[in-house]
């Protein structure tokens, strides 16, 4: 019969699994969104060369598996640069680079969207190319892109189980050490699930609620 009372005693793992989960979540989908950003303008933006190297940049990081990726950013970089970073930085660079690849995606639809004839009223204007980012797309993106961030937001924060390949103490790692140490892998994995699930579900709340406000009329997309 399903139990819970033996993992109270492992709870303080458990939170802290929780916790490495949730931080490396929100450095990965915010470093990718900056990374994102600005690959997705030098593909729209700019020349050839800059489209060329973004376009073999995306196209590595979203088709190749995540745990192969963690395996070289952790083994293989080190071995051939000679740097030295533990598991939790290679697993962090990683999560950048793979949401920002996917991010990319989202960001130059959404900078696409933006009317052509509102960048002409800009220039018509004196708005310098600058000025026309800052105060023209980018504004509407951010708000455009809401949805598509939100899935690459959830999907991030179950990949982070991802980074037990190379040993970081995540919730998926310390589930598998309770199950170890336990027996009990039906109570510990299924608890583990419900910890997911929880969690899941309030982001995809919590971001509805932000896009509801901020969304722009006649553009709106359901998440």
């Amino acid at each position: 019969m399903y139990n819970m009372e033996f993992l109270l005693q492992y709870s303080r793992f458990i939170i802290e699994g929780f916790i490495t989960a949730l931080t490396m979540t929100i450095i990965g989908v915010s470093g990718g969104a900056i990374l994102g950003i600005i690959t997705a303008l030098l593909d729209v933006y700019r020349g050839r060369v800059s489209k060329v190297l973004v376009g073999i940049y995306v196209e590595f990081f979203r088709g190749s598996p995540l745990i192969v990726q963690l395996l070289i950013f952790y083994f293989s970089i080190p071995a051939i640069t000679g740097l030295n970073w533990d598991a939790y930085t290679a697993g962090a660079i990683t999560l950048i680079l793979n949401s920002g690849a996917y991010q990319k995606g989202y960001f130059k639809g959404a900078v696409e969207a933006v009317f052509k004839d509102q960048l002409m009223a800009a220039a018509s204007i004196g708005l310098t190319f600058r000025q026309t980012l800052r105060h023209i797309v980018l504004p509407q993106a951010l708000r455009i892109v809401i949805p598509a961030w939100t899935n690459e937001l959830v999907s991030l924060g179950l990949s982070t189980s991802a980074l037990i390949i190379i040993g970081v103490r995540e919730l998926t790692s310390i589930a598998k050490t309770i199950a170890a140490q336990t027996f009990r892998p039906l109570e510990v994995y299924f608890t583990i699930a419900i910890i997911y699930f929880i969690w899941i579900t309030i982001m995809l709340k919590m971001m509805d609620i932000v896009y509801r406000r901020v969304r722009i009329p006649g553009l709106e997309v359901s998440i």
